[in-house]
This record gives structure tokens, C-alpha cells and sequence, in this order.
């Protein structure tokens, strides 16, 4: 509630809200002004100022009724550059070499800086606010993707750390561009959800070009037509290279802030409703797994296998959480809100046993051989989701009830700073350290 106290304190002040809606305004958070409005105004509804606002806003959203129209003039283009983009670099020419008898493709590192970089272009032409931030960041994107390359080259294991990294610094590049550098905890949580329901629509996308492909090679086939290996790779990569611009222009409304997207229609409702769903299964796996814990005490200290497995685990109750988690108060009753809280501090509180006894397992392998590139990448996730899990426990028990989605933001909005980072220091840093 950033503008909370400053609303409160201008209440009998017409040009201080004004004021201090065209700063929320230029901040981009003109949708955050708003919910600290109607907070206000729940608190002192005998403000004659605040109720002209509350009507003042309500006018506005029973006007605005659909999102912006779609961009497809500049959507349609760059699905299609991305598609080819992604066919010409699935090429044989372009494989690493170093590792005999695994030749892996460029396209583990390049594939999500060429979409990120495309979704910029995308978001600039449509926001029409100038291009000099989105050029910034599409350099620093491209300047790490390069260094990365380089580094990758004749280092196999560094290569395998960038892949799973560089994912994170291209959606930090688009994040921090439709948010900005100091948005609130509401709007860095509307865009994590917002970029969950994206990559769910281009998962499914892909399939379906992907279903496409598959069936018009067999009816080729059954003529006895054998395609060329260029026009397969067209048809499987370059198809399934035009869905993630088509899911974004689909999906997001770049003219408005994360927080003022669309969550409650369509897709968006089946990418909360199933984590919520999923709450109570994950639950059910937890509480039986730390119970056969004792029995297979020692295993993650000697298999190498299951602390991957865990560092997996995380990150996948990472993402149930984030798209358990409602964007607005109003979303669901009291009563279902207070099981969905209960859900979600259980599950926390279960992973978090289960992320020390990880950390405690790659820690005892450190300690017994040596650090390497990948424990040292562990041990650094592994503290990290040990923090934002106490941090959201923490904040739900000194928060309470009232104002456990608001904690919750807060945390993922912390949560999101922390792995970014992470994942820049080690895309960065850590080849020189081995």
C-alpha cells in the first residue's frame, strides 16, 4: 500500500490527491493509487473527497470494458521472425563440439534471449513511450547471452549452469521494463502471475504446432514422400518458434501496468483455480514423503540424482505458490480464503524441511570432496528458497489475516529481486571462480 498513508493524510486536500495521482501516474502505478483509494475509502467512507474518487474510479472501469486491442500488425511480423530465427539456429552448423558424441545446439542458451528480445521490440511499438530503455536492456540481454556463448564454447558444465540461468535474466529483461526498476511488491507479483498464464498459453501453442507438424509429415509420408531435414526443422521448430509472440500478444496488454491485467476470465481462472487444486495433492506427497524421510536418511547424501531433484521440487512449489496466490482481495470469499492461507503456509512450512535437509545433503558432499560450479549454484538456491520461505512464514504470523495476500506479494516481490540476482552472479561470476 504504497500511497496509503499519503491518501489518508490528504483526504481533505483535492489538489495533494491530484497531485499524487499524476506521480502514481508517471510511476506506472496508476492501478496501485487506485486499490489504495478504495482501502481509504473503505476506512473513512464519510470522505466527501474520497467517495468523489471511489465514483470518479468506478466510472472509469465501467468504460474501459475490453483491454487495449491487440497489436497484431507488429505481433503477426515478429512470430513470424521469431519462428525463422529460432529454424535457421536449430541447424547442425550450429551445435557445440566439446563434448564428443553430444552435440548440443546453440539453442539451450539463445532461444529465450531471442524471444525476450523480440517481445521487446513487441512491447516498445505497442507502449509508444520511447525506445531507449527497451534498447538498454535488449544490449545487456544480447552483451550476457554473448558472454555466455563465449564461455560456454569449451566449458560444458559452465554451459549447463548458463542454460538454466539465462531464462531467468531474459524474462528480468521484459519484467523490468513493463514494470520499471522500483515496482511495487502488487506489480511484481501481477507479472509473475501474468508470466505463468503466459507460459502455460505457449506451452499449449506449441503443441498444437507441434500436433500440426507431426501430422502433415505422415501425410506426406503415406505417398512416400520423405520431407527434407530442413523442412521438418521448419515445420517442428520454426511452428513451434511462432507461439510464444502470439501467447504474449494474446495474453498481456502492454499499455497497461501488471497489477490492471486481466485475471479473472479465461485462462487466467484455470491458471489459479489448478494451483489451487493442486495445493492439497502437494500437501498430501509432503506430508508422506518427511514421514519415509527417517528410513532413507542418507540417500540425497550419496545420490547425486536426488538433490537435483530437490533444487527441481522447489522451484516447481515456488510457481504452485505464486499461482495459488490471488492478485486482488476481491477474488475469492473470506471462507475460501482462509483455507487457501492455511494451504499455502502448510506446504511452505513442509518444503522448507524438506530445503534444509537438501542443503544439509549438498553441503555434506561439498564438505567430503570439493566445491564445484554446480554445488556452489545449489548451495546458493537452496539458501535462497530457505529465505523466502521463512520470509513468507514469517510474514503470514506477524501479518495475520487480514493482510496475508498483501504479505504474500511482498514476499514474491522479494523472492523475484533474490533469484534474479542469483542468477546474474552466477551466469556472471562463477566460471572465474573454477
Amino acid at each position: 500500500m504504497k500511497y496509503f498513508a499519503r491518501i489518508q493524510a490528504g483526504q481533505d486536500a483535492p489538489q495533494a490527491l491530484e497531485a499524487l495521482f499524476a506521480v502514481a501516474a508517471k510511476e506506472n502505478n496508476a492501478a496501485e493509487f487506485r486499490y489504495d483509494i478504495e482501502a481509504a475509502y473503505a476506512a473513512a467512507p464519510e470522505s466527501m473527497l474520497l467517495a468523489a474518487w471511489h465514483c470518479r474510479f468506478a466510472q472509469t472501469a465501467a468504460g474501459a470494458g475490453e483491454r487495449s486491442p491487440v497489436n497484431w500488425t507488429m505481433a503477426i511480423p515478429l512470430s513470424l521472425l521469431t519462428g525463422l530465427v529460432l529454424w535457421w539456429l536449430s541447424g547442425k552448423q550450429f551445435v557445440f563440439h566439446d563434448v564428443p558424441d553430444r552435440n548440443e545446439p546453440y539453442l539451450l542458451l539463445l532461444i529465450t534471449p531471442v524471444i525476450a528480445l523480440l517481445a521487446l521490440a513487441f512491447f516498445a511499438v505497442t507502449r509508444k513511450q520511447g525506445y531507449r530503455v527497451p534498447a538498454a536492456l535488449g544490449t545487456a540481454l544480447a552483451a550476457v547471452t554473448a558472454y555466455a556463448m563465449w564461455l560456454s564454447v569449451k566449458d560444458s558444465s559452465y554451459r549447463q549452469i548458463a542454460s538454466a540461468h539465462i531464462p531467468l535474466l531474459a524474462w528480468a529483461a521484459a519484467g523490468v521494463y513493463l514494470m520499471g526498476v522500483r515496482a511495487s511488491a502488487r506489480n511484481r507479483f501481477a507479472f509473475l502471475a501474468k508470466s505463468i498464464e503466459v507460459t502455460v498459453v505457449t506451452g499449449v501453442y506449441a503443441l498444437a504446432a507441434m500436433a500440426f507438424a507431426g501430422i502433415t509429415m505422415q501425410m506426406f509420408k503415406t505417398l512416400g514422400i520423405s520431407l527434407p531435414e530442413s523442412v521438418n526443422r521448419l515445420l517442428m521448430v520454426g511452428g513451434a518458434g511462432l507461439m510464444p509472440m502470439i501467447a504474449v500478444a494474446s495474453v498481456y496488454d502492454p499499455a497497461t501496468p501488471p497489477e490492471a491485467q486481466d485475471f479473472r476470465r479465461g485462462l487466467s481462472k484455470m491458471v489459479t483455480t489448478l494451483p489451487r487444486l493442486m495445493l492439497v495433492l502437494t500437501l498430501v506427497v509432503l506430508v508422506v514423503y518427511i514421514a519415509l524421510i527417517p528410513a532413507n536418511f542418507m540417500q540425497p547424501f550419496r545420490d547425486r540424482t536426488a538433490l537435483i531433484t530437490y533444487n527441481v521440487m522447489l522451484f516447481a512449489v515456488f510457481g504452485l505458490l505464486v499461482g495459488a496466490t490471488p492478485v486482488h482481495t476481491d477474488d475469492l470469499s473470506e471462507n475460501y480464503q482462509a483455507w487457501l492461507r492455511r494451504g499455502i503456509v502448510a506446504v511452505a512450512a513442509l518444503v522448507m524441511l524438506v530445503a534444509v535437509y537438501a542443503l544439509a545433503a549438498v553441503v555434506f558432499r561439498t564438505a567430503q570432496d570439493r566445491l564445484t560450479i554446480n554445488r556452489l549454484t545449489i548451495i546458493g538456491w537452496n539458501v535462497i528458497n530457505i529465505g523466502v520461505l521463512g520470509l513468507l512464514l514469517y510474514g503470514q504470523g506477524k501479518g495475520g489475516k487480514d493482510r496475508w495476500i498483501e504479505s504474500l506479494h511482498s514476499t514474491f516481490s522479494v523472492a523475484s529481486v533474490a533469484y534474479v540476482g542469483w542468477a546474474a552472479c552466477v551466469t556472471l561470476a562463477t566460471a572465474w571462480l573454477f
